[in-house]
């Protein structure tokens, strides 16, 4: 076994920390135009209190001070990093609630949802994509790459109101069970699965094709490995680096991306209360949001970095 940290290994791991410290840097970049831009589209929210009719002329003037706008950009934008790193990420204007506090009450609905979710990519990208390299030349991965394809191509919002109908047209007419449960959980997170398994099945399925015809997979075939899931393994680990780093990527996409997923099925948790703060024009929110998201996407993307490295010998090596 090729230990990970050795003298050989040292310009790849370079490479890797070089990785997790330009993640640092690229959310700084994602959280500092985050601030910006929410600051020139919502403008000046005790503007839009007053506009709305929701706080009298000098309430509008605490207000201001209370948010800082009454100070200039630059120093705004000091004291937004600096609360940031102490989790503050500030207060409703309607409610005056934690805009911290708001996001962890509606986390545990996304969190459960994202991991049945990653479940079923999980299960979902397997199949299709072990099963097409698997049975290359059959009926059934024809249909199993159409498949793939189909998850690939096909949008998020277009499969939500699919399944949406069929389920109600299901149970309507008696053939599926009306629960609330299934509505509120099963359904978007196997539209989500779906959605996100296609580009990790087709990774995988391409990796294992190429990889059916390197040397290394002949020599093993030739050894007399023993066909089914003893010889797919030499095909398949050299490609599993590549799709856990796009499993990584989805995987944030699933935490953060859920808005589409939650308005359809009229479900609570972050990508609702986005999009209600926006239409709301409570920005504190959308901005907290929006750092969570861009916090968790690009440190998702860092651990797939490392733990391809990790899976990977190549990656540890000169050559």
């Amino acid at each position: 076994m090729v230990p990970i940290f050795d003298r050989r290994s040292s310009p790849a791991l370079i490479d890797l920390i070089q990785r997790l410290i330009q993640s640092v840097f690229t959310a700084w970049a994602a959280v500092s135009f985050t601030f910006f831009a929410l600051r020139v589209s919502a403008g000046d929210p005790a503007a839009v209190l007053l506009s709305r009719g929701l706080a009298r002329p000098e309430d509008i003037a605490i207000l201001r001070a209370e948010l800082g706008f009454d100070q200039p950009l630059l120093h705004q934008y000091l004291a937004f990093l600096q609360d940031l790193l102490r989790g503050d990420l500030g207060q409703s204007l309607y409610t005056r609630q934690p805009v911290l506090d708001i996001i962890l009450e509606q986390l545990p609905h996304t969190l459960t949802l994202a991991a049945l979710a990653l479940l079923f990519t999980l299960l979902l990208s397997a199949v299709l994509g072990l099963g097409s390299a698997l049975w290359k030349g059959k009926p059934a991965a024809a249909l199993l790459s159409s498949l793939t394809g189909a998850a690939i191509a096909l949008p998020v919002i277009f499969v939500g109101t699919l399944m949406l109908w069929v389920f109600r047209a299901g149970t309507i007419s008696g053939f599926l069970p009306q629960k609330q449960w299934v509505m509120q959980l099963l359904l978007p997170a196997l539209v989500l699965g779906f959605s996100t398994s296609g580009g990790i099945a087709w990774i995988l399925q391409t990796g294992i094709l190429e990889n059916m015809r390197a040397p290394f997979y002949l020599a093993a075939k030739a050894r007399g490995v023993r066909p089914g899931f003893p010889l797919l393994w030499h095909a398949l680990k050299p490609a599993l680096p590549p799709a856990v780093s796009l499993f990584a990527l989805e995987a944030s996409f699933l935490f953060t991306g859920t808005v589409v997923t939650e308005t359809i099925f009229a479900r609570p948790g972050l990508g609702r209360l986005l999009v209600q703060s926006i239409l709301e024009g409570d920005f504190p929110i959308a901005q907290g949001l929006v750092v969570l998201a861009a916090l968790v996407y690009t440190f998702s993307l860092a651990a797939g970095d490392a733990l391809a490295y990790v899976l990977d010998p190549r990656l540890r090596s000169d050559t």
